[in-house]
């Protein structure tokens, strides 16, 4: 018996590095997110922390209105993330002149940008860098809104300035294949009563082009408090026909801006980051060939019931495929 119990004891000894030993430690790969503050900015960023989970460390840098490169420098140096989220202009901005100052005296992460406007073009610049759109083909929209109406969508017009043509061209190219016109009326970018222009043109496109919507970009050049104030809201009270937008804010109740709107859904582009990030490590933190930016792949749809009763039919059976229906 006593033969036993010392055989018993030995055999515990033995066994009590294995039973004890730690599995190795494996640091998980960081992720330095630079933000402006927002609830939307919010919602996209807990998508990718809650898509990419325990692997990835999260680390967030929510930027104010006095930041500088030399402080976001700081903090890639800090801590050394094996790629940089840029939810904004202004975010990408501020990575753009940290690249500049640094040249090629220290390697810097890649980078994914998102929630920018005409993000293909902020990011033209960046190195190892790759986006998502904000905005939502024109396309997308004007067939969303085909489904939804009785009357014809065929001519839709756009008011827009010179930078934004080559934009306008390529949904033009895309909505000719659904039988859809873009006709665009153009802004100088020097014009100084843009309200003004703003009113000329939506009086244009309704008498003379005879437009069957009207698209809204989103294009902060025309809708500032003033211009939407003076120029767009009286324009479009005597318009009478959809119109268009990529803000949830102008197809609210009682709006007297939007009929229809179609915008990336926040979560979603949280988890399409996330997805790319996926795809980013398993090419070794190296983005593969030119740049590259995809399209939104969830979307909201938002319609003003009221708004839309003043100008179009709307097929009531079709109001299943919307998000969101505002009596």
């Amino acid at each position: 018996m006593e033969m036993m119990m010392r055989f018993l004891a030995l055999a515990v000894c033995l066994a009590a590095p294995a039973l004890t030993a730690e599995a190795p430690f494996v640091p998980a790969d960081r992720i330095l997110i630079v933000r402006a503050e927002g609830v939307h900015f919010q919602e996209t960023t807990h998508a990718l922390e809650q898509e990419l989970g325990a692997e990835f460390q999260c680390e967030e840098r929510v930027l104010g209105g006095d930041a500088e490169p030399e402080a976001l420098a700081a903090v890639v140096i800090k801590s050394r993330p094996k790629a940089v989220i840029l939810m904004d202009n202004d975010a990408i901005k501020l990575y753009a002149a940290v690249q500049k100052d640094w040249r090629d005296s220290l390697p810097y992460p890649p980078s994914i940008s998102l929630m920018a406007v005409r993000v293909d073009k902020a990011i033209a610049d960046l190195r190892r860098a790759a986006g998502i759109f904000y905005e939502v083909p024109g396309v997308t929209i004007l067939v969303n809104l085909r489904s939804l109406v009785a009357e014809p969508v065929r001519r839709v017009g756009v008011i827009m300035r010179p930078s934004m043509a080559d934009f306008v061209r390529e949904n033009a190219k895309w909505c000719k294949n659904e039988n859809i016109d873009l006709i665009p009326f153009e802004v100088p970018e020097d014009r100084k009563d843009v309200a003004r222009a703003v009113r000329t043109g939506v009086r244009r496109l309704r008498d003379r082009e005879k437009v069957d919507a009207l698209w809204i970009l989103n294009d902060n050049f025309f809708l500032t408090p003033e211009i939407i104030g003076v120029g767009w809201l009286p324009a479009l009270d005597r318009f009478r026909k959809p119109v268009l937008v990529g803000v949830e804010n102008f197809v609210t109740a009682h709006s007297r801006f939007g009929t229809f709107a179609i915008l990336p859904d926040h979560y979603g582009l949280g988890v399409q980051a996330a997805g790319m990030i996926l795809r980013l490590k398993e090419d070794g933190w190296e983005w593969r060939g030119p740049i590259k930016v995809e399209q939104p792949l969830a979307v909201l749809k938002i319609l003003n019931l009221e708004q839309a009763g003043k100008s179009v039919r709307v097929n009531r059976a079709a109001l299943v495929e919307v998000d969101k229906v505002i009596p």
